[in-house]
């Protein structure tokens, strides 16, 4: 039992929750780097690892897809080895990131190749769906456990979408069939990852204790990154049809845009809890291109669209208003 502030410090400083006085200052300086140096650093491992990949695609034939499959993953595990030896290094670690693109690729490609040739979209989500999440937890790099998570909320998303509507071989962009489809798409894609998110807010001080901030914190970072690209990551071949086209006229595909902005105010709300100011940035960023995105992808004229974007001003003043009244004392 804990009576005194000396056995609380001394109980904090033998779970690692805060340095110990008795350490050297540049010992207790944290050895993460910025967020953006990660992001960078990151992109250039996916870019690498996907002249890898082109290599491997060059290299091997339609027929090779049990080799495929092996070669996958022994890059995955190729890179689990490297990530282990050298955690805070700038070449191995990239190095360790470049070959488990490469092999998740590898991998996706070789299951799609093994089961009989086929490309469909929400068989392959689920296979990426089912590796990314094993990679949050296996992968001894925050961030790579961080793009796991994200990628694997995008493989949820991709096979929430294409589970419930085109169902056909390709990626050729269909459309819901009615405005309550969408809801239904966007319904149970998104609000289990924000309820997930909410739990790691509302749990932070039994992970932190339990010693998982490892695991769970770049877990987090990716999910709030995820759930602020909610439009992207769920509609991924139809996002760009700017204008109110057809498609996404007919197809109500523009309540998805609509609905993201409240998406990427929850990732907001995430990102401030746990401290994350760049990532809150980025998800006001995100909040106002989905809202350009709803009010282009819409139909109907001026008016209508003036008066949809009043009636969203005022409720989000409103939610501002009870969240103001419910954290005063």
């Amino acid at each position: 039992m804990i009576a005194t502030a000396a056995q609380l410090l001394e109980e904090l400083q033998a779970r690692g929750a805060i340095a110990d006085a008795r350490t050297p200052a540049a010992a207790r300086a944290p050895r993460e780097r910025p967020w953006y140096v990660g992001l960078l650093l990151g992109i250039a491992g996916w870019i690498a690892g996907a002249c890898l990949l082109l290599v491997l695609a060059l290299t091997f034939t339609s027929h090779d897809g049990p080799l495929v499959l092996a070669v996958g993953i022994a890059l995955i595990v190729a890179a689990w080895v490297l990530f282990r030896a050298d955690r805070d290094g700038a070449f191995v670690p990239q190095l360790a990131l470049c070959l488990s693109v490469a092999g998740q690729f590898a991998t996706l490609l070789g299951l799609g190749q093994v089961a009989h040739g086929s490309h469909e979209v929400a068989g392959i989500a689920l296979a990426a769906l089912v590796l990314q999440a094993g990679l949050v937890y296996a992968m001894p790099n925050r961030l790579h456990r961080a793009m796991s998570a994200l990628f694997a909320a995008a493989a949820w998303a991709v096979l929430v979408r294409y589970g419930l509507w085109d169902r056909s071989e390709g990626v050729a962009v269909g459309s819901a069939r009615s405005p309550g489809l969408a809801f239904l798409g966007w319904a149970l894609a998104w609000p289990p990852i924000a309820a997930l998110l909410y739990y790691i807010v509302r749990e932070e001080p039994r992970w932190m204790a339990a010693g998982r901030a490892a695991i769970v914190r770049p877990a987090a970072t990716g999910l709030i990154v995820a759930l602020a690209l909610a439009t992207l990551l769920s509609e991924p071949f139809a996002l760009f049809e700017w204008g109110g086209s057809a498609t996404i006229r007919s197809g109500w595909l523009a309540i998805w845009p609509f609905l993201s902005v409240f998406a990427a105010l929850g990732a907001l709300a995430a990102a401030f809890a746990l401290g994350e100011r760049g990532l809150a940035g980025a998800c006001v960023a995100c909040a106002l291109a989905h809202l350009s995105h709803f009010y282009y992808a819409m139909g109907g004229t001026l008016l209508v669209k003036s008066l949809a974007l009043l009636a969203l001003g005022v409720a989000l003043l409103a939610a501002a208003r009870v969240l103001r009244r419910g954290s005063a004392p």
